[in-house]
């Protein structure tokens, strides 16, 4: 329902919340000063505030413990994206010391993977969408074709064990990162705080002052608290937004690629 907060960019969304909350603030602010006195808010202030802080520290500690725990799961997913750049790498790397046809075929699926992984699933990733099993194809594959080599050189079966054991470490890194992608904050949380972001801005409308230091104090606290729901929507999801895991390790991994056969059709050449 609200996937489109996600594919917003993060100063769009930022003004976004912002704008709606402070609005809804000043609204509701005008109504409870029409419909409840000055004086009996004023003989209340204190129990007011008492409240008040209550209900804002209880907000602030459910809040920052689910934005650590989202900056956390950032983590995981990108360390899973790095290692799953560098089992790739290896792979390749390890490649280079085995004969042909073997070696041909390992360096075109690593290829095949690695352009799988950019230009198909990274969009799907992006738009929050179902990855297929393509990929999990193309390891098949090389598992298949290791299986089916054959060697009695100790140098190359030790470099076969250490491939069978780097598209492992792949297949692994490969699928934390799909289970990434699905994630998300349950609906349970979001409406705890949810319910706790309308609550800490209520008990504010409820103060007796003066009503522009009324206003300033409502504001201050419709843009905290739509800060706090920026950030949980910016962290929520790793690979969509503005602030996403990109595919950078891996195109790193293309660079290395590329820059590795133009160093050896140079060598061939001269």
């Amino acid at each position: 329902m609200f996937d489109f907060l996600y594919q917003m960019p993060n100063n769009e969304l930022l003004f976004f919340l912002s704008c709606i909350t402070i609005t809804l603030s000043f609204i509701a602010l005008i109504i409870v000063k029409r419909f409840v006195s000055l004086s009996a808010r004023y003989k209340d202030n204190s129990c007011i505030g008492d409240t008040s802080a209550l209900i804002s520290m209880i907000y602030a500690v459910l809040a920052g413990l689910a934005a650590l725990y989202l900056i956390n799961n950032i983590n995981y997913t990108a360390d899973a994206v790095q290692r799953e750049a560098n089992a790739t790498a290896d792979i390749y790397r390890n490649s280079r010391w085995l004969k042909v046809p073997l070696k041909t075929q390992l360096q075109s699926e690593v290829k095949n993977y690695l352009n799988e992984v950019i230009h198909i699933e990274w969009p799907l990733m992006e738009a929050g969408e179902k990855i297929n099993k393509d990929g999990d194809f193309i390891l098949d594959n090389m598992t298949i074709a290791i299986g089916h080599y054959h060697s009695a050189d100790s140098a190359e079966l030790y470099t076969l064990h250490d491939t069978l054991q780097e598209i492992k470490n792949l297949y692994n890194a490969r699928h934390q990162r799909i289970q990434m992608s699905y994630y998300t904050l349950n609906p349970e949380l979001w409406i705890v705080i949810i319910i706790g972001t309308i609550l800490t801005l209520f008990v504010n409308y409820l103060f007796g002052m003066h009503i522009y230091l009324h206003m300033f104090t409502v504001f201050a606290a419709a843009l905290m608290t739509s800060s706090m729901v920026f950030l949980l929507i910016s962290l929520d999801r790793p690979f969509q937004g503005e602030s996403i895991i990109d595919s950078s390790p891996m195109q790193e991994v293309v660079a290395l690629m590329n820059s590795s056969a133009a160093r050896y059709a140079n060598h061939k050449t001269g």
